[in-house]
Parts: structure tokens; C-alpha cells; sequence
């Protein structure tokens, strides 16, 4: 008698629908991935080391604002790293954790010592010393760098020059810390959706044969379906209606040519 697995066939009408449901699939296997990492992280009770699934990415932040440590200390206090943690959890880089980094070290860089506020300035940028040391002078004196009120459309203070250009440079380094941090996060979801995706593929074949007269797929195709589907899930809408299109203008050419 055959099986299942002998007598499996897919037709072109079927392929379209296949694919939006691989993609569904898919869609489902990241929803659950996504629900039990955030189940299943946790933290250390001193706020210093985070696991799980939402911090995944959170390393290359920290080691990024490791020079920045004395500006955010002095800005958050000593469980910055905490604070910055749980709102990468909340939102990553799309979340207040960037601004939070920016904002506490121009805030903190006036009240820092000269000596310690001119090494931060300087991990920041690449830059000879002494002009991290005139922008940490100029910031501890009070001197906000501004253009000359008689003149706006005058030339540009030096100071208002260093402290543009130190701007850029801490929104360039944040910046490419989370992008760095996204691309892991992205990186672990996948895979875990793809394992998900093979044991949801896997528990819907088996229900398939439960009670029913059809039997199964094989279980080869069951574990393929698996680890397609995460890949295909954000275009298979446009994969599956395109296939269809298509399958749609094929069939219309043989009663053309009659």
C-alpha cells in the first residue's frame, strides 16, 4: 500500500497557496520566538549582566560607551548600564536607549573634571589632545559655543566648530554601535525562528496524519518547509500572488492560440 510520502505531489494551482502558507509559517515562528525571549530573559541581580533574547546585540553597545563610562555615571549614576539595558530591551535602537547615551554625556561632560572630560572628548573623536582640552575648558568654564550675536552670519567661533564636530562624531559612534547591535539581534532571531519554524512544521505534520485519511507529507519536506519559511516569510504575500499572476497568464495561453 502506499504511503504518504510515495504518493505526495504538488500541483501549480496549490504552489501559490503553498507559499503564502510556508510564509505564514514563517510569521508564526518569529511571533513565537519573539514571546518567549522576552519570557525568558532575565538579568543579574546587580544589573550588570543581561541574558536572553532582547539584549542580543547589547554587548557591542556596551563595549562602545565603555570610554564614556565617567560621563555616564556621573549622569545616571553607578547602574547606567541597567537603564541602558532595559530600554535596548524595550525598543533597541528605535528606542530611547541612543538619545539616553548622547544626552548623559553632553550633560555630564561640564561637571566632569578638565583632565577626565578632555579623555572622554578624545575617545570620542580622532583628534590632537589639545582640542579635546579646549572644548572640555570651554564646556567646565561655561562657554556654550555660539555664533556672535551682532553677527550670525559671521565666521564660526573655533569652539562652536569643536563642539559640531564633536556632536557628529558621538551621534556617528552611537549610531554604528546599535546598527552593529541590531545586526546581531537580528541575526539570533532568525535563527531561533528557524529552529521554531522545523518544530511548528514538524507538529503540524504530525497532526495532518492524526484522524485523517491523507496521512502526511514526508517528514524531509516537513523539515525543508521548516527552515524556508523564516527566510520567505517577509516577501511570500508577493511571492504567492506573483505565482499566481503567473500561473493565471499561463493558463490563458492555450485558449489564445485556439
Amino acid at each position: 500500500m502506499p504511503t504518504a510520502a510515495d504518493t505526495f505531489s504538488l500541483g501549480w494551482d496549490q504552489l501559490a497557496a503553498g507559499v503564502a502558507a510556508v510564509g505564514a509559517l514563517g510569521v508564526a515562528a518569529f511571533g513565537l520566538t519573539e514571546a518567549l525571549g522576552k519570557a525568558f530573559a532575565y538579568r543579574s541581580r546587580d544589573g550588570g549582566a543581561h541574558f536572553g533574547l532582547p539584549y542580543a546585540g547589547l554587548q557591542a553597545v556596551k563595549l562602545a560607551i565603555q570610554p564614556l563610562e565617567p560621563a555616564l555615571r556621573l549622569a545616571y549614576g553607578p547602574h547606567y548600564l541597567d537603564l541602558i539595558a532595559q530600554q535596548y530591551r524595550s525598543d533597541r535602537s528605535k528606542g530611547a536607549a541612543p538619545d539616553t547615551i548622547r544626552q548623559g554625556v553632553r550633560l555630564a561632560l561640564p561637571f566632569l573634571d578638565i583632565g577626565k572630560a578632555a579623555e572622554v572628548i578624545g575617545s570620542v573623536w580622532d583628534m590632537k589632545p589639545e582640542h579635546s582640552q579646549a572644548l572640555a575648558q570651554a564646556l567646565q568654564a561655561g562657554e556654550t559655543p555660539s555664533a556672535s550675536p551682532h553677527d550670525p552670519a559671521g565666521p564660526i567661533d573655533p569652539m562652536q566648530a569643536l563642539a559640531g564636530r564633536f556632536a557628529t562624531a558621538l551621534d556617528a559612534r552611537v549610531n554604528a554601535a546599535f546598527d552593529l547591535a541590531e545586526a546581531r539581534y537580528e541575526a539570533q532571531a532568525k535563527m531561533w525562528s528557524g529552529l521554531a519554524a522545523i518544530v511548528l512544521a514538524l507538529v503540524l505534520n504530525y497532526g495532518l496524519g492524526v484522524g485523517r485519511m491523507q496521512g502526511r507529507l514526508p517528514w524531509a519536506l516537513a523539515v525543508v518547509i521548516g527552515l524556508v519559511a523564516v527566510p520567505l516569510a517577509p516577501v511570500a504575500k508577493d511571492v504567492s500572488t506573483k505565482l499566481q499572476d503567473a500561473l493565471t497568464a499561463f493558463k490563458s495561453i492555450p485558449t489564445r492560440l485556439g
